[in-house]
């Protein structure tokens, strides 16, 4: 199952007023954005630990520059210093709690630990935000979570409404495969699946495998041998070659 991250999100670079940053000072917020941008720069070319050291710098400099926060806790996630980017992730949200983007790569941390429940939560939050420009993506992580708790017709919702946002996101047409397939609406999920095939096949061997798995199950062995030598073909020595071979043995058995 797939889900995504906005990865390294360039957000507005916001330089907070007197008002609200207390004594500090124009210079220092200044240093702070320039941090910022260069901690970003590191992270980009891959370069984890003085990404850190840089925007740990910037949240010294200034401790209300959300962007410092996030891109912090992006790098943390990049590290796996899970815990501390947690606290990073919550210090970008205190200062801007409904923020799409800050709330999506938090959901992704709670995601990749388990922690579907508030995951979702976040990613409610971050659906109601209509500047977000990656709303897909949200509603992406969205489904699979709820997917993941078991919450299979909010699944199914969700990632209807991301493939209608971005009808070429194989991630989400995948995960509606397999929301649907949870549903038990097999139809339906070989037609996701199909959809994935025709516009991403290299990317996700695995909606292959998936689409053959189904037409055996509907008793259309044929049809899904199809997929399932294309699997065994095209990705050899993998495990999604080896169970297309199983599921092979057992439709080709005499």
């Amino acid at each position: 199952m797939r889900w995504t991250s906005s990865s390294v999100v360039t957000c507005s670079l916001l330089v907070l007023g007197l008002a609200l940053g207390g004594c500090v000072s124009a210079q220092r917020q200044s240093r702070a954005i320039a941090r910022v941008d260069l901690g970003h720069a590191y992270l980009v070319e891959g370069d984890t630990e003085l990404a850190i050291a840089t925007l740990q710098e910037a949240t010294k400099l200034d401790r209300r520059n959300v962007d410092a926060w996030h891109q912090l806790a992006l790098a943390l996630v990049a590290r796996g210093a899970n815990d501390e980017a947690e606290d990073a992730f919550k210090r970008a949200l205190r200062l801007t709690p409904e923020d799409a983007a800050v709330n999506l790569n938090y959901a992704y941390l709670l995601q990749k630990l388990q922690r579907n429940p508030e995951a979702i939560e976040r990613l409610e939050v971050a659906r109601k935000d209509l500047t977000y420009r990656k709303p897909a993506m949200v509603l992406n992580n969205l489904g699979y979570a709820y997917l993941m708790e078991g919450h299979s017709d909010a699944a199914v919702a969700a990632l209807q409404e991301a493939v209608a946002r971005q009808p070429n996101f194989c991630a989400a047409w995948y995960n509606l495969g397999l929301a649907y397939e949870s549903a038990q609406e097999i139809a339906r999920g070989l037609e996701a699946m199909d959809q994935v095939v025709m516009i991403c096949p290299d990317e996700f061997p695995e909606a292959s495998l998936k689409a053959g798995e189904f037409l055996v199950g509907m008793g259309k062995p044929d049809e899904g041998a199809v997929y399932l030598r294309k699997v065994v073909a095209n990705w050899p020595g993998t495990p999604l070659s080896a169970r297309a071979k199983d599921q092979l043995a057992l439709v080709e058995a005499p």
